[in-house]
Formats: C-alpha cells, structure tokens, sequence
C-alpha cells in the first residue's frame, strides 16, 4: 500500500460521489460507508459515529475490526463534534486523546455534521489531505 496520488485520489473521490448520487433517495449511511471503504485500500475503518448523551456510539461503519462503541469525547471524534472542525490527524499515536480502537490504524480524518461525525481512519501514516476534506464535505452536503 502507498499514498495515493492527488489525481488519482480525486478520482477516486468523483467516482464514488457519482455512485452516491445514483442511489438517489435510497441513500444510507450503510451504503456510504461502504462505498467510500471498498474504494480506498489503505482505509481500514469509515463509520458514522451519533452523539448520545456525552458519548458518541457507532451508528453505521464498515472495517476490518469491530470498532470501538461507545467512545468518550476526548478523541479526534469528540474533539471534532465540539468544535463543528473537520480534524486530520496525521499520526494517531501523536494526537492526545487518541482512542485506539484498531492497532493498525495511523491517521485519522473526521468530520463533523448535524449530531454525527463521519471518522475514517487508515493504515497509513499522514494519509488525508485537503483533497479527502473537500470530497468528503461534498459528501456530506449530499445527505
């Protein structure tokens, strides 16, 4: 596995909002999460997390392990619902408060929208930029 390049990364990124849009009104978190998962290879984690109470639980995922729910506001998920930030961590065991769900895990980008935030998480270290942070806004916006 390496670091994608930008253009291709775009594309990636263009094909699965295409895909995303011609599910039209039958468009899940579900689906997202797996669309978004089965396109990129170095991901091994892209999940919806909901806010309850001061906790976030997963509301809808896809991974290579069982992921981690409930988690405390401490992480990068928490720390981005608070702060309504998109947060691109580029080193987890850099980032304080990082919650390890998944030892293979080595960076990390969440968005936050409405009482949710998307995480998704890789096995490869700095791997999400400004180009991951405008598609995945764009994919949000869609929901």
């Amino acid at each position: 596995m390496n670091k994608l390049q930008p253009d291709i990364k775009e594309e990636i990124y263009q094909k699965a909002i295409s895909k995303i849009k011609n599910l039209k009104n039958e468009i899940t978190f579900d689906l997202i999460c797996s669309t978004l998962y089965d396109m990129f290879e170095n991901w091994n984690f892209c999940g919806f997390y909901i806010k309850k109470k001061d906790e976030l639980k997963i509301s809808s995922h896809k991974s290579d392990k069982i992921p981690c729910s409930p988690i405390n506001m401490d992480g990068a998920c928490g720390q981005s619902f608070n702060s309504r930030k998109i947060i691109i961590v580029p080193d987890v065991n850099k980032f304080p408060g990082h919650i390890q769900c998944n030892p293979s895990t080595k960076s990390e980008i969440t968005i936050p929208f409405l009482n949710y935030v998307l995480d998704i998480d890789s096995k490869e270290l700095d791997d999400f930029d400004k180009i991951d942070k405008k598609y995945l806004k764009k994919i949000i916006e869609i929901i």
